[in-house]
């Protein structure tokens, strides 16, 4: 079995244990889905992404970032760091020869976008782009400082804002309401993924510490070291866990050491 195919089988295992427990996992059914595995961000992303597909709730995960802020309470702006505000005000900056876009142009605009020709309605979404670039900085300042950088907070904006215009339709009523709706909705979701990922990052690490805190416990009442069957029979996780722990911790020591 290949890498790839041992991360497949690790996630119709967890799925297995989801439909055993009423559709719940553990962080620690997770890694033991994929012994001998040392996951990467981007497997840790496409697992969090299929939890999230197949309806898989964390039993022992507590979202803190979407629990503890309000998602939607954006007039209470957060205090940005002095990183932050640099690439704030450098937006503002690099935007500040963009022509604000007056109500008379939108609405003509909007009505080459809807229903122009081919290169009017091309040039009616560049410039309802262009002009709406400062709109989406302000909405992402609205919802920094609750645990996603701000550059990606504009970026991903910014992305919603040329979809949100793409998909544009005259049934979606007035263009305004419509691109800020979008584009928070957008934003919200991101943020929900993102600090979602990373705190399961955070769980998976946790995990792992908690772990080898049990082999150091286990080792000093034995007063020797106990080898990875042992451990594993006394802790009650599978061996491979046992042995990728104590890998992770020594590459740990050897890092620290450079």
């Amino acid at each position: 079995m290949n890498s790839h195919q041992a991360f497949l089988h690790g996630l119709e295992t967890i799925r297995s244990m989801a439909e055993k427990s009423g559709g719940a996992v553990t962080v620690a059914d997770i890694l033991s889905a994929f012994p001998g595995v040392q996951l990467d961000e981007d497997q840790i992303g496409q697992i969090y992404e299929y939890l999230n597909r197949e309806n898989i709730t964390l039993a022992d995960y507590i979202p803190h970032d979407t629990r503890s802020i309000s998602l939607f309470d954006e007039e209470e702006e957060a205090a940005l760091t002095e990183e932050e505000q640099k690439i704030f005000d450098f937006y503002l900056e690099d935007l500040e020869h963009v022509l604000p876009l007056s109500a008379a142009e939108e609405k003509k605009l909007t009505k080459d976008l809807l229903g122009g020709s081919d290169m009017q309605r091309q040039r009616a979404f560049q410039r309802l782009t262009e002009g709406n670039l400062h709109y989406v900085v302000s909405i992402a300042r609205e919802f920094s400082g609750k645990g996603v950088p701000l550059n990606d907070l504009i970026q991903e904006g910014n992305l919603s804002l040329m979809e949100s215009l793409q998909d544009y339709s005259a049934e979606d009523g007035d263009l305004e309401d419509y691109l800020e709706k979008a584009i928070k909705k957008d934003l919200r979701a991101f943020m929900k993924e993102e600090t979602g990922f990373h705190s399961m990052q955070e769980d998976m690490t946790r995990e792992a510490n908690r772990i080898l805190e049990e082999i150091k416990e286990a080792e000093a009442e034995e007063n020797r070291a106990l080898s990875a069957e042992e451990l594993s029979k006394r802790l009650g996780i599978p061996a491979s866990r046992v042995e990728e722990v104590l890998r992770e911790s020594a590459r740990a020591i050897k890092n620290a050491e450079k």
